[in-house]
């Protein structure tokens, strides 16, 4: 699965783009000069709070060209489009102009460039500025709890002055405003809160809004990326990065915005999407001039190096640590992870928790604690780990390679954990012999909940192996509840493969693209040996070469 669009260095948001996208009536208006009749067009479609929408930047390029005086209404569209851009300059002309709410403007502005320390959004007297400001000022320092916290107030929020606004086209406000509130609970659940929920708002997002609204594309990516997370498949394209680079994309301020909401997720991804994302937001935070979007970039940059193979020193991971240093504690949140990931120091791996913790910040903490929970079980990081696994949904830890997400299964089994969560983040670890083993340790555990014994039932039907097949075998004789489950996976996969469990370790990291003498360093083997069990594999399978024997183990798996 891939993600369309251009590279980041042909991207340029700033750059001029058609206009014949636009409305008809709105175009043939302004071709015959009827300022009048193009004002009264604009109302229906140009929203002065919520700029980026349906037509994206062609319609913010085309009302920053009209050459008509600005009233109060126009003066707002074109400092709201200033602000989208970072032109401070242009902003200034148009405050002369009296523009409707110019304090507002002046307060997104501030947060806009703030400092890296700042934590609280500039002081307003009215409610409704103060709800523009905090969603504004919790994205920017990355404070996820309260960002989820703004999403469940904004649900019960009414803005009276909405109707004494002339620069609100308020038939598309409220439906866009639907969408919006759906999009953004999406994201505060998906970075600090249930997976679940998340999934099932940006899955209810994709229905709301007017046809076109690049929120829907936000809600469509992020529900895909969350279904994955919880132990999904990536089967569907992703639009957003399309969609960011076409005429109709949003805003620079837009863009960044929303890619923040989902650059998480993109670690998954196989392609350069975390790369490209990072590239972009950089290049986005530069010409807004706003350090704290340049700082979160950055950390996103040299995540996209360690994941690439680059080690700490490559990547640039001092530098971003010394730039994080005294930031607000969500914008150290990534940096410290990384440097945990690269050091594998328990020491460094507790204090990224702890700061996403002291956040809200739900999927570091789980990242945070399934590298330690892999390094060092300690009794305290095994209680926290399990309980979050049980109740947030987590199945794939961000920044966490399967492989050490298989540990610290296995470590939460060997510590008495059970659950369902245990035996799926096993499962999805890569490692054959160590979902055996969890699954073995639930399985012949009674006080272990009956859920979960079943699901590891399940887990070793899927393998296939010549172990796990013995394993069901067995198990199949017994006259409770876990036996009838097994006679029922044996009895439905008897065409199953004969597979060891290191000849499947060995297909399966083949069919992620490791090389022999990859996957020898994996797995501590020589080539030679990864040699022989890759064609002991496809003999098993009946593949004439390597990348048969990957296409069939993925039908297997299915």
């Amino acid at each position: 699965m891939t993600m369309l669009g251009t590279r980041p260095s042909e991207i340029d948001l700033w750059a001029p783009v058609p206009f014949d996208g636009l409305p008809p009536a709105l175009l043939e208006a302004a071709g015959r000069s009827d300022w009048q009749t193009v004002r009264d067009e604009l109302r229906k479609v140009m929203d002065g709070l919520t700029t980026d929408g349906p037509y994206g930047r062609a319609l913010l390029q085309f009302v920053i060209s009209l050459p008509i005086p600005s009233d109060p209404v126009l003066a707002r569209y074109r400092a709201s489009i200033c602000i989208d851009h970072g032109d401070w300059d242009g902003l200034l002309r148009h405050l002369g102009s009296n523009p409707i709410e110019a304090a507002e403007l002046i307060g997104l502005r501030n947060i806009i460039l703030a400092s890296t320390d700042r934590r609280e959004p500039p002081h307003s007297e009215a409610e409704h500025h103060r709800f523009l400001f905090d969603v504004y000022e919790f994205e920017f320092q990355r404070a996820v709890r309260r960002y989820k916290q703004w999403t469940r107030r904004i649900l019960a929020f009414d803005a009276d002055v909405l109707w004494t606004r002339g620069d609100v086209p308020l038939g598309r406000h409220f439906r866009f405003r639907r969408l919006q509130d759906g999009v953004l609970l999406a994201v505060a659940e998906s970075h600090g809160g249930i997976l679940a929920i998340a999934e099932a708002c940006a899955d209810e997002a994709q229905r709301l809004g007017d046809d076109g609204e690049p929120g829907r594309d936000v809600a469509h990516d992020l529900k895909i990326l969350i279904g994955y997370a919880r132990g999904g498949v990536l089967d569907r394209d992703l639009r957003l990065r399309a969609r960011v680079s076409s005429p109709t994309g949003l805003s620079p301020l837009g863009s960044w915005q929303t890619l923040s909401y989902l650059v998480p997720f993109y670690t998954y991804m196989p392609d350069d999407s975390l790369r490209w994302t990072a590239q972009l937001s950089q290049q986005i935070g530069t010409r807004l001039g706003s350090p704290r979007a340049q700082l979160q970039a950055r950390s996103w940059h040299v995540a996209a190096g360690m994941r690439e193979g680059q080690n700490a020193d490559e990547a640039g991971l001092p530098g971003l640590l010394a730039e994080a240093r005294g930031a607000a504690p969500g914008l150290r949140v990534v940096p410290l992870l990384l440097r945990g990931i690269s050091t594998h120091r328990p020491e460094d791996l507790r204090a990224a928790e702890l700061v996403a913790r002291q956040v809200g910040n739900v999927w570091a903490q789980v990242s945070a604690l399934t590298w330690l929970v892999a390094l060092d079980p300690q009794p305290v990081t095994v209680r926290w780990l399990h309980r979050l696994l049980e109740t947030t949904g987590w199945r794939r830890p961000i920044l966490v390679p399967p492989t050490v997400a298989a540990d610290a299964a296995l470590g939460l089994a060997a510590a008495g954990k059970r659950g369902v969560s245990i035996i799926e983040v096993a499962a999805l670890g890569e490692r054959a012999n160590v979902t055996v083993e969890v699954a073995m340790r639930h399985i012949d555990d009674a006080e272990a909940p009956r859920e979960a014994r079943l699901a590891a039932i399940e887990a070793l039907g899927k393998l296939g192996t010549t172990h796990s097949r013995e394993i069901l075998h067995r198990i199949s004789r017994r006259t409770d509840d876990i036996g009838i489950a097994a006679r029922r996976i044996v009895n439905s996969r008897t065409a199953g493969t004969t597979l060891s469990e290191r000849e499947l370790e060995v297909v399966d990291l083949a069919r992620h693209g490791l090389t022999n003498k990859d996957i020898a360093v994996r797995l501590s083997l020589s080539p030679h040996t990864i040699a022989r069990h890759l064609s002991n594999a496809r003999a098993k399978l009946g593949a004439a070469n390597r990348a048969e024997a990957a296409a069939k183990f993925e039908e297997m798996q299915v």
